[in-house]
């Protein structure tokens, strides 16, 4: 963990220190939450206990909805529509994504889609632009954002302007004009778009959102983290460690991260965590959570956020091989309460066939040739609400 005597040094200015701790205590007070009694299973003595998703009572977590178990470190899930939210049908190889609600009530998803298969996204992934009439889909094409290279895409709106503000890795086709491998916006969902023309000096996979206080962070590398100094038009402060998963915290490889904040101004990352073990083995991992109170001084959680398993509302369910880029759509405009989850899946059911798929683990069937087809699928949360008001 990164210690507060490291904080100038990591290049948080006194100003934007000022700002974040102001809002932590004006927030704090004001937040409206739902809390749940968990199992009594293990004790605690403060919200970290708690996955910073509940209160400490009495040596028990109470965890805000959909949060649950003894430190708060699980989701609960709802339900699904059979059938992906892009790329199930018709068949499109896609790798996840995010919607953002548009001015003209429908809802804007921009998804990274891959033609000939996921084993070819490094060098023919593009961005495209989907739309729907209801957040959980399914989403119709519209058009490309971006040609290759482009991946990855994590969306948000600004919360001032309402610029729609794609983050991404890949600066697309080749041209001569200006480019970024980074963030690309646009006025309107259908664009034109336009490149950013600055950026953090290194920053794969971008996970973008704006504090209550209106600072912009992104978490960059799957472990590192910066900030805008003065909005994302200009520049951005030093990268900095959140460290990493030590003893106790959730076992796997940690990427694809997806940060927000609740609304007490802490600092929330869900990652997809993968696992290499053949299937022999019975250790299949697919997510994790990080939380900080100050975004300095991180903790990883030791429960999985949610499973490779998906419950339909036919009555089937799927457990995927691997289930990556999350992306979280939430209750309330203030991108505080989570109420589902969109993530990438590979079609490869978990079972013995994986022990003939790349690196014979089924976290791998997603780029073995003849098994790379993938698709972006919706998982709702116990809270889910279709017609909440969010952006």
């Amino acid at each position: 963990h990164v210690s507060a005597r490291h904080l100038k040094s990591a290049g948080l200015d006194s100003v934007h220190r000022f700002r974040l701790k102001m809002t932590l205590l004006a927030v704090y007070g004001a937040a409206a939450v739902v809390l749940l009694a968990s199992p009594v299973q293990a004790s605690c003595t403060s919200p970290l206990n708690c996955s910073l998703n509940g209160r400490c009572v009495s040596g028990a977590c109470m965890c805000e909805i959909p949060w649950s178990g003894p430190r708060c470190g699980t989701i609960q899930v709802g339900v699904a529509k059979p059938g992906g939210a892009y790329g199930w049908n018709p068949n499109i190889t896609s790798w996840g994504g995010n919607p953002v609600l548009g001015d003209d009530g429908l809802f804007h998803l921009f998804v990274a889609e891959i033609p000939g298969g996921l084993i070819s996204w490094g060098a023919h992934s593009q961005c495209a632009h989907a739309t729907s009439a209801s957040v959980e889909g399914p989403y119709t094409r519209q058009g490309l954002v971006l040609g290759h290279e482009c991946h990855n895409p994590s969306t948000i709106r600004h919360p001032k302007t309402g610029e729609y503000m794609m983050f991404h890795i890949g600066s697309g086709p080749s041209t001569s004009g200006p480019s970024s491998g980074f963030l690309h916006t646009a006025s309107s969902p259908n664009g034109p778009w336009n490149p950013a023309k600055t950026k953090p000096l290194s920053c794969n996979n971008p996970a973008p959102a704006y504090h209550p206080n209106g600072t912009l962070f992104v978490v960059c590398n799957h472990l590192d983290i910066t900030y805008a100094l003065d909005d994302w038009e200009g520049d951005w402060a030093p990268l900095r460690s959140m460290g990493h998963p030590g003893p106790g915290s959730r076992v796997g490889h940690y990427e694809d991260p997806y940060l927000w904040f609740d609304a007490a101004g802490n600092f929330h990352v869900l990652y997809h965590v993968y696992c290499t073990e053949p299937y022999s083995a019975h250790s299949e991992c697919d997510s994790g959570h990080a939380y900080s109170e100050d975004g300095f001084n991180w903790f990883f959680g030791e429960d999985e956020p949610f499973g490779g398993r998906v419950n339909f509302t036919d009555g089937t369910s799927t457990a995927y091989s691997t289930r990556e880029r999350p992306h979280l759509v939430f209750s309330d405009k203030e991108r505080h309460v989570p109420m589902g989850v969109f993530t990438a899946v590979s079609d490869q059911p978990i079972g013995p066939s994986c022990d003939t798929c790349h690196m014979s683990t089924c976290s791998q069937c997603k780029i073995t040739p003849g098994r790379d087809w993938t698709f972006t699928q919706f998982e709702p949360f116990v809270n889910f609400n279709a017609t909440a008001e969010w952006s």
